[in-house]
């Protein structure tokens, strides 16, 4: 997560003197270039070597960090420079420049859009970007519940800063999420790589219960709510059955059936 002043209260000292989001999220990623290319570079040293025997997973991987160098040169993170599955990804380096970004933009108080300058350079890297405003959201932790849903529809705001954060994290991940809950089980929710299956979710709450997966009763929690729990759900035919199979989508609700 990559947070990116955007806004212009004078009263907030800015380190280079001025308000420059392209200038900022440069300087950063520059720095994190110039991490990433020195552990290559260290790592190079010591696989040429290897490489030169002729092991296969050496030679790939000196490629690879040899085509890395040359991209951080260039100033190219590398995530767009994808490691080899022939590379020992537990042996090589790990690029900071190659986990996902997303850029979050402290604006002005008032405003909810990302500025033009962040968006663009977000689409450019394969990254996502959201807008909030952190003296805004200040004042609202102060509040309650009651009090800030208040402000917020005074502001036009929708949702807090931190569900922008989360729903543009996950949306950058690509992941959905789905919960368990019934009596005497505490409710919990999880998280899923999207287009995976319901025997994947049993997976994420427990190994076992994924081995003995035989079924599992699904209904979306908006459903769940309005029926009142679980009979009503079957009542209105929105609490069904499936297989293995089933694609989760984000908001299920399941309670997996399973063997021992």
């Amino acid at each position: 997560m990559h947070v990116v002043r955007c806004h212009g209260d004078d009263n907030v000292i800015h380190s280079e003197g001025s308000v420059n989001p392209a200038r900022d999220i440069e300087t950063i990623e520059t720095e994190l270039i110039f991490a990433d290319l020195e552990q290559a570079e260290k790592r190079l040293e010591r696989v040429i070597r290897a490489a030169r025997g002729g092991d296969k997973a050496a030679v790939a991987e000196k490629d690879w960090l040899e085509e890395l160098i040359a991209g951080y040169n260039a100033g190219r993170p590398a995530r767009f420079t994808p490691m080899p599955d022939e590379v020992d990804k537990g042996q090589t380096v790990q690029p900071l420049t190659a986990k996902p970004v997303l850029f979050v933009a402290n604006v002005d108080e008032g405003s909810d859009e990302v500025p033009a300058v962040v968006a663009e350079h977000a689409a450019k890297n394969d990254a996502k970007a959201v807008a909030i405003s952190s003296r805004i959201e200040a004042e609202l932790a102060e509040l309650d519940d009651e009090e800030a849903a208040m402000m917020r529809e005074e502001l036009g705001v929708s949702e807090s800063g931190l569900e922008r954060v989360v729903a543009g994290a996950f949306a950058l991940l690509d992941l959905i999420t789905f919960f368990t809950v019934g009596s005497g089980v505490r409710g919990q929710s999880w998280h899923l790589k999207n287009g995976l299956t319901v025997w994947h979710a049993a997976g994420e709450i427990h190994g076992d219960i994924q081995k003995g997966f035989v079924r599992a009763e699904v209904v979306r929690w908006d459903q769940l709510i309005e029926a009142g729990g679980y009979s009503q759900s079957r009542d209105k035919g929105t609490l069904r059955i499936e297989g293995r199979d089933y694609l989760m989508q984000d908001g299920d609700v399941i309670t997996v059936k399973h063997t021992g």
